[in-house]
């Protein structure tokens, strides 16, 4: 048996049973209670239960929860396998992130990335010196699997819903942007604190519900007018449509941001501008949020009162709730 697979039956369990799981003769995983089967394919083990894996393939009679988080799965696998860059810059985001923490925090923990993309927090996660198992639904996983080769990440595809973990296995869990496209977020999140470590920290990042922002409330009232026809359209129309998206994005937000920072005076209205956060990325980055904005099936969005409620409904302790052009929070389960 080789070391990959000796250290994938150490860590990984069963998503239905919680059960161990052995060596199958065909190269993959198998239940050593419940004998369901989980190959392993591109070198990604795909930890799935039967029914989310006949949502992916398009069976059309799965219906409800499943075929929901299937449709938005497959919808980010589309887009990242077309935006599949690593840029400098992911480093710095990836930082803001994971406010208060910093560098050395990651070292010598075991963290779960809870729904990891193309793999770009994952890579810094273990960069910092974690040992990283990142978890994505989709075939997203492929893209991730490549993008974090030269670290310590473990890519697995699974649900976050059913994580083939043992439960209190992880220092730190993360889940940055996944959450709020869920048909149930805080019950997921709730779930999600079931793999932590008693005296672990969570961190999540949700989108927000501008207050006392009317720029910003107007524009998103427009997106969401938009996203009941864009949600609904193939995923190569969407893609289409998020440049011309992007490019007005910059004519009318973003370059005039870039300008009026520059100016005396006028650096403070400059700072109330939507989309600012692009002025410092490259284009196809913005190109990269459209589609996903447009295309993705399920957005939630939240007030700061509502992401500290979450909080507090956990029973987590040092909770903390803050600003990052969304809600960056986290705290600590209770040991």
């Amino acid at each position: 048996m080789s070391d990959v697979v000796e250290k994938l039956l150490e860590t990984l369990r069963c998503p239905s049973c919680r059960s161990s799981l052995s060596a199958s003769a065909d190269h993959g995983l198998a239940c050593i209670r419940c004998d369901i089967s989980y190959p392993i394919v591109e070198g990604i083990p795909r930890l799935l239960l039967p029914g989310m894996r006949d949502a992916l393939r398009g069976d059309i009679s799965v219906t409800g929860t499943d075929s929901t988080q299937a449709e938005t799965a497959l919808s980010f696998g589309y887009e990242w396998h077309r935006f599949p860059e690593m840029y400098e810059e992911w480093e710095k985001q990836f930082l803001n992130y994971m406010q208060p923490h910093g560098p050395d925090f990651f070292r010598g923990k075991k963290v779960l990335d809870a729904g990891c993309g193309n793999g770009r927090f994952a890579y810094y996660a273990a960069k910092y010196g974690a040992e990283v198992w990142a978890i994505d639904l989709g075939p997203a996983v492929e893209v991730a699997r490549k993008n974090t080769e030269p670290y310590n990440v473990h890519v697995v595809q699974a649900d976050l819903h059913n994580p083939p973990f043992a439960l209190e296995s992880f220092d730190f869990i993360y889940s940055i942007g996944v959450l709020h496209h869920l048909p149930d977020p805080e019950p997921a999140f709730q779930n999600l604190l079931r793999f932590l470590k008693p005296g672990g920290t969570v961190q999540i990042y949700l989108y927000w519900k501008p207050e006392q922002r009317p720029v910003k409330a107007a524009l998103l009232s427009g997106v969401s007018a938009a996203r009941r026809l864009t949600t609904r359209l193939p995923h190569n129309v969407v893609h289409l449509l998020a440049y011309p998206t992007a490019m007005m994005a910059h004519v009318f937000l973003i370059w005039p941001y870039r300008i009026l920072r520059r100016l005396p005076g006028l650096n403070r209205i400059a700072e109330d501008l939507p989309m600012k956060q692009y002025a410092t990325l490259p284009f196809r980055v913005c190109v990269n949020d459209q589609l996903d904005r447009f295309s993705a099936p399920i957005e939630n969005r939240y007030t700061r009162a509502d992401v500290q409620n979450w909080l507090a409904r956990a029973s987590l302790e040092a909770p903390r709730v803050g600003e990052n052009f969304g809600w960056v929070a986290t705290g600590k389960k209770a040991r």
